[in-house]
């Protein structure tokens, strides 16, 4: 399964991009789907195998990241569920 990090604003979400990628954490940058809300327009997708990994960086990097959605499949269409540990 996947997930997607969100962010409050642009800045947040690139500064996430670089820490993420020095700490050797696969991640994908992709556009933040219309339907999940008003968040900035970039969200960065990780696996599960590393989203403690993830979340545990950005922490240390205190850098807050707004929501986490987890991506379910019905068929084709691809689905986000607000996520929470």
């Amino acid at each position: 399964m996947d997930y997607l990090l969100t962010f409050q604003n642009t800045h947040y979400a690139i500064h996430s991009e670089n820490k993420l990628t020095e700490a050797k954490i696969p991640i994908s940058v992709m556009a933040l789907p219309e339907t999940i809300g008003e968040f900035c327009g970039i969200c960065l997708k990780v696996n599960e195998a590393y989203l403690v990994a993830s979340r545990s960086c950005l922490t240390r990097a205190e850098i807050p990241v707004e929501a986490i959605f987890a991506i379910t499949y019905i068929g084709n269409e691809r689905k986000y569920q607000l996520w929470s540990p």
